[in-house]
């Protein structure tokens, strides 16, 4: 039993840290679209939260099936729609975050944006280990 609760871990750990590369990856293609869109060109701080998340889930949904998960011969049409549910989800939570954080706590919405992604991260993670791309 123990063996097999070893086994467990060190594929959940290692899932996690090339989840946790994609994340930075994602972050990183998020933060640029979100702040060029609100620092260049001056578009609202939710729309371009919003833009940059896309521009992430994209990027995400690719490397996580076939990196992080390593689903190379599932469903990818199931997986998608799971994946853009769970994204949906965790998104709705991050943005209740920046809003709390920018509107009702006054925290900077460059700041803002940073917080509620950590928020985000750990949301996806965790849904789309169990649902997405479970076993």
């Amino acid at each position: 039993m123990f063996e097999r609760l070893k086994k467990y871990d060190k594929k959940a750990i290692g899932q996690f840290i090339r989840f946790g590369i994609v994340g930075i990856i994602n972050t990183l293609i998020t933060l640029i679209v979100i702040y060029f869109l609100q620092e260049i060109l001056h578009v609202k701080y939710t729309i371009s939260n919003f833009i940059g998340y896309i521009a992430g889930v994209v990027n995400s949904f690719f490397w996580n099936k076939l990196w992080v998960f390593k689903k190379l011969n599932s469903n990818f049409i199931r997986e998608a729609i799971l994946f853009l549910v769970c994204f949906g989800i965790c998104y709705g939570i991050q943005f209740i975050s920046l809003l709390i954080l920018v509107e009702i706590l006054y925290v900077p919405d460059s700041w803002a944006q940073l917080l509620s992604m950590i928020v985000y991260t750990l949301c996806n993670f965790i849904m789309n280990r169990c649902i997405t791309f479970k076993k």
